[in-house]
């Protein structure tokens, strides 16, 4: 069977990975970073391939969404970066998938030993709330995922992170490439090592792709924001639609594709200044 895979990738969780300098532009080992992050990426697509895939999107997911080494990307990839985006992850999602894997994933923030802890934006969002439910980016991406019908299979990144995130997605193949013991610290797999840890369970995610059931997602979905300070709600308020819930905290109720959309306008592109 042929199999049409869509690749969300983050940076955090790659093996090797335990802090700012490997993810922010303009960084010492930043290039490590980036290079570091390609190849999981590869490996996750080279397993997925033994498994019958054929066609792969990869979405650039990290920061200002242009990390990926275009020229080093496996050459069956169709790779989205950039933004201004309908949906912050999963730029490209429809139907049409058979599955989602996520690699370099990291943990919620307030997450207690995983390395870079955090949700959507470190310096501004504490948590996300999906109809009650707190959640990860890899199960906020779900959400998208499920929306669409489609299943995410593999998640990649720290034992925390694929800890948790199988607290929402609890059949998820995860592959653990290290052990974090604190949010700057970290013990990892040899990237080799790690890549064939990612390729292994990128096949068997697919190879068992009939008992990993997409996330049930409702017609109308509430969204609520903690941020870390009370301007920052004070800004995404100014957003019709949006209700102020608390000093810190803002909440949306929408179809998902407008929730969606929002997310990314209220967390990566609303800007202000005092």
């Amino acid at each position: 069977m042929s199999y049409r895979v869509l690749i969300s990738a983050e940076i955090e969780g790659a093996a090797g990975v335990v802090s700012g300098l490997q993810c922010r532009l303009g960084e010492p080992e930043y290039e490590l970073g980036r290079r570091l992050m390609t190849e999981e990426v590869n490996a996750a697509i080279e397993g997925a391939i033994e498994a019958g895939a054929t066609e792969f999107t990869v979405c650039d997911s990290h920061a200002n969404m242009q990390n990926l080494l275009v020229e080093s990307l496996h050459p069956e990839a169709r790779l989205i970066r950039g933004a201004i985006r309908d949906s912050l992850q999963m730029q490209g999602m429809d139907g049409t998938y058979d599955a989602v894997f996520i690699t370099g994933a990291h943990a919620a923030a307030g997450t207690q030993n995983a390395v870079l802890d955090h949700t959507w934006v470190g310096a501004s969002v504490f948590n996300i709330r999906m109809n009650g439910t707190t959640l990860n980016e890899a199960g906020l991406n779900a959400y998208v995922a499920g929306h669409y019908g489609v299943p995410v299979t593999l998640v990649t990144g720290d034992q925390a992170t694929i800890d948790q995130t199988r607290e929402f997605l609890p059949n998820i193949e995860g592959a653990v490439v290290k052990d974090s013991y604190s949010r700057y610290c970290a013990s990892s797999l040899h990237p080799t090592k790690a890549r064939a840890v990612i390729r292994q369970a990128a096949k068997a995610s697919l190879e068992r792709l009939g008992s990993i059931e997409p996330v049930a997602v409702a017609d109308t979905i509430t969204m609520e924001i903690d941020f870390y300070r009370t301007d920052m709600a004070d800004a995404a308020a100014l957003v019709p639609g949006i209700e102020r819930l608390g000093a810190r905290t803002i909440g949306f109720t929408a179809d998902p594709e407008a929730v969606f959309r929002v997310q990314e306008l209220v967390l990566y592109r609303l800007k202000y200044e005092l």
